[in-house]
């Protein structure tokens, strides 16, 4: 899905997308399936080519439990904000100034996405983004407010989530033992 930001008006245009007007249907079926989603976003021009969008996405992904890996819906309460600026050219040798590692960069501030020369940006992509990045690496359910896992019902914090399997040994003869009863002279 892609707008156009040239027709943006001055003011900035809002934009409300949901599972029943189905902007992002196709755009987001491989992250959230058939579950139902909320994108609420402005775009706002700050000069002739650079843009700001800000707002905000609910929806459930299907994920598997980091704990015990049944099945359940991650719930995903997103807020962004980013400039949308025109597509910057890399030469051969050209370098991206970037933090090191994930846990180095700033939370607050906007993040920066570019928009080809066209003025056509692709928000459908963005939001995509958006949701996968949202995703923690090791999901689980929520706990309820006895300390339960809020799907298996298991108390989360007295019981070590973890699977050891006990491989089989094998006898194998040692391959060198044969040396031991050769003869040299």
């Amino acid at each position: 899905m892609k707008i156009n930001l040239s027709d943006i008006p001055e003011d900035g245009r809002e934009y409300h997308w949901t599972r029943e007007s189905k902007e992002l249907d196709q755009v987001l079926i491989d992250v959230i399936d058939k579950n139902p989603y909320e994108a609420k976003f402005l775009v706002h021009p700050m000069n002739h080519r650079d843009f700001e969008i800000s707002g905000s996405l609910k929806t459930l992904t299907k994920e598997q439990c980091s704990r015990c890996g049944i099945d359940f819906k991650f719930n995903i309460m997103e807020k962004f904000h980013s400039i949308i600026i025109p597509e910057q050219p890399q030469d051969r040798v050209g370098k991206y100034a970037r933090v090191n590692h994930i846990s180095e960069s700033i939370e607050s501030g906007p993040t920066v996405a570019e928009y080809p020369s066209n003025f056509m940006f692709d928000i459908g992509e963005y939001l995509h983004e958006v949701v996968a990045l949202a995703v923690p690496f090791n999901p689980s359910p929520e706990e309820d407010s006895m300390g339960n896992c809020r799907e298996c019902k298991i108390p989360v914090h007295e019981k070590t989530f973890n699977y050891n399997e006990e491989l089989p040994k094998e006898d194998k003869p040692n391959p060198f033992a044969v040396l031991k009863n050769i003869k040299l002279q």
